[in-house]
């Protein structure tokens, strides 16, 4: 299995670790139109500064006005932004209703607003709220906060490679039923299975999608001793703010209409090996020289991370955006870092330049590493707050090696 490598000091953190069980599965129906009556997902929170805070959420409809209301009594209203997702799809091996023959793009609308004036420290009620034509679709009302203070005292839920994995759903149920409040979830990536795949974010037929298990909105069925249980996850990131690091799991391979979602994810190359391909076609490519179509041209035949990256609102360092980051939460510093190179061999021999490790050779010469200037994410790490921080978190994706002798 393979799990986040995850560098602590004297956190109160709470594990989930999601287990391997092989189950089968059966497919049911899909609707021929997409349903208009609900959301897609319940709010979550993203992206917390001292005195704000970012709700995101995700619908099916384009709709013709969203926003969210917040304050003691809701009389607080602000519209939220609305973007849709350009690379979500369904193909043949999705678990939903009625799947397509072959890869097919899903229309799913993203919206996002900004909750000011907060206080740290203090909680808010908020709900969401999406128009379609006449119908009004609201959330239930859940509670919001902004960055904590420095000497909070956090419960922070540190978790990884969720991937729709038959114990998640059940992992988190216990969760909400351990914890009263959680303050934050850090996920140290391989969120899901294929990025572009949107059920796999969303709605999995098998119960166990990213976003409804984190929302107590799974449902996910697990036998033991003959006994069947259904598991829903916890609504946990409605009222805590979610901070991810991306793992070889939120990269996406070359596009390939003929291939599958998950032939695509597998098919990676290096973007230097894309522009020399590019350098020999682009008289036929791109005869008019236009810069955005070279650009894509090399991204498509390469790898990208633009579902990740445009599913999230996360910190953003200058050099990486939001694929490493640097950021304080109350006493927490937290690093993520981008460290997974999915072109490269899975192999961790020493002498191996693989896709989680550098050559043991090249280990002093960070000239030969391959990254993605991760380096840079360590140089404004004073910046951040006017205070020192307690603690220190790395989340990092990286692959565990199991003993020979076990």
């Amino acid at each position: 299995m393979k799990i986040g490598k995850l560098i602590l000091t004297n956190l109160v953190i709470f594990i989930l670790i999601a287990f391997v069980i092989p189950m089968t599965f059966a497919l049911g129906k899909q609707p021929k139109n997409p349903p208009t009556d609900s959301l897609l997902s319940d709010p979550f929170l993203q992206a917390p500064t001292e005195n704000t805070v970012n709700i995101v959420w995700f619908t099916e409809f384009a709709g013709t006005e969203h926003y969210i209301k917040y304050g003691q009594k809701l009389e607080q209203q602000v519209i939220a932004k609305t973007t849709k997702l350009s690379r979500v799809r369904e193909d043949q091996q999705s678990y939903i209703n009625t799947p397509p023959n072959q890869s097919t793009p899903r229309n799913i609308w993203r919206h996002e607003a900004i909750a000011t004036g907060l206080i740290p420290n203090q909680r808010v009620p908020y709900q969401v709220v999406s128009i379609e034509g006449k119908q009004k679709i609201s959330s239930k009302v859940f509670t919001l906060a902004s960055q904590p203070s420095a000497n909070s005292a956090l419960k922070i839920l540190l978790t990884s490679d969720h991937q729709l994995m038959p114990m998640t759903t059940a992992n988190l149920s216990q969760v909400v039923n351990t914890i009263d409040q959680i303050d934050a979830v850090f996920c140290a990536g391989d969120l899901v299975n294929i990025p572009d795949r949107a059920s796999e974010w969303f709605d999995d037929l098998r119960g166990g999608a990213f976003f409804p298990s984190l929302q107590g909105r799974g449902n996910y069925e697990l036998e033991h001793d003959g006994i069947k249980t259904i598991y829903h996850g916890g609504e946990i990131i409605q009222h805590a703010p979610l901070f991810t690091a991306l793992g070889n799991h939120e990269v996406m391979g070359r596009l390939d209409a003929n291939n599958t979602l998950k032939q695509e994810f597998a098919n990676s190359k290096p973007r230097q090996v894309a522009k020399e391909f590019y350098q020999q076609l682009a008289f036929e490519i791109n005869p008019t020289n236009d810069p955005q179509l070279e650009q894509d041209w090399i991204k498509n035949n390469s790898f990208n991370t633009d579902t990740y990256e445009e599913i999230f609102s996360l910190p953003q360092s200058s050099t990486g955006g939001k694929r490493y980051y640097a950021t304080t939460f109350g006493d927490i510093h937290l690093i993520s870092l981008y460290a997974t190179n999915i072109w490269r061999s899975p192999g961790m021999e020493a002498e191996t330049q693989g896709r989680y490790k550098e050559s043991v050779k090249d280990l002093n010469n960070p000239n030969m590493w391959a990254g993605d200037g991760k380096e840079s994410v360590y140089q404004d790490l004073s910046k951040l707050r006017i205070y020192k921080p307690i603690w220190k978190v790395i989340l990092e994706r990286l692959k565990s090696i199991s003993s020979k002798n076990k």
